[in-house]
């Protein structure tokens, strides 16, 4: 069962109350134990969130990887506060990025084409204000304030792409929604850290978590899969909170925080 944190100060003994309890699932990569989590969860609590790598793994043949990424689409699809994020596996085979960690060149066509045939079911982020203020953005890997600062915010000059579909600016817009909208920029996306082989300020599909703590986007919280560790994982940066949900093993990652 998911691990449950309890987001509050370590020094301050009042008791939070939360606007919701969301549960967060970590990276699939072809695993079936997803399902009693994300429906027990959503017995319990008011959101569940898939955090994306869904096919990929060195154990699970490619026939089952199939077979268990379509019961993620159908549990999807029938959920109305179930969100599935993208990761950087299943992003591969929308645009043909081969040079990643298990990918199935056999099996590539088909996949891209069952994402092709559901590409409105997918999203790059997941967000959350509460009443006091307080947002919590779930991204696969992690949003830096280099990349928004490098790759983002120019998008919003006149002109230019975000400015078009948000005139008001980045201000008023929550950082979810300008993530989202940028899911088809390939480019922009596929952006990799030194960390993780590449040369740039990394993107919310390839930032390793070493990376995020380094420069994390401020005064947000931050929910991320993508890098793997022996159990998921909350620090702590002044009072903001970015929790890490991916493990080693045959098991999946999940955590419950209270937002």
């Amino acid at each position: 069962m998911p691990r449950d944190f309890l987001n509050k100060r370590r020094d301050v003994h009042v008791k939070k109350v939360f606007n919701k309890k969301v549960l967060f699932i970590g990276d699939i990569h072809g695993r079936t134990d997803w399902r009693e989590t994300a429906s027990e969860g959503l017995k319990k609590f008011q959101e569940v969130v898939l955090l994306g790598d869904y096919w990929d793994s060195f154990d699970v043949s490619s026939v089952l990887q199939k077979d268990n990424f379509m019961q993620v689409l159908s549990f999807v699809k029938k959920k109305k506060n179930v969100t599935a994020l993208l990761g950087n596996h299943d992003y591969a085979y929308i645009h043909a990025f081969s040079a990643i960690s298990g990918y199935q060149f056999s099996q590539a066509p088909i996949i891209k084409q069952i994402f092709d045939e559901n590409r409105d079911v997918f999203k790059i982020a997941w967000g959350y204000e509460d009443d006091k203020g307080n947002y919590t953005l779930a991204t696969h890997a992690g949003l830096t304030y280099g990349y928004w600062t490098k790759w983002v915010l120019p998008l919003f000059e006149k002109g230019e792409f975000l400015n078009q579909i948000f005139p008001e600016g980045p201000g008023k817009i929550p950082i979810h929604d300008v993530l989202n909208a940028l899911i088809d920029k390939k480019d922009l996306m596929w952006k990799v850290g030194a960390m993780r082989g590449g040369g740039s300020h990394p993107g919310p599909l390839w930032t390793d978590y070493q990376e995020l703590l380094g420069d994390p986007f401020p005064n947000i919280n931050q929910v991320v899969g993508h890098t793997v560790n022996h159990a998921p994982s909350v620090d702590f940066i002044n009072d903001k909170f970015i929790a890490r949900i991916d493990n080693y093993g045959s098991k999946t990652a999940s955590l419950v925080l209270g937002i």
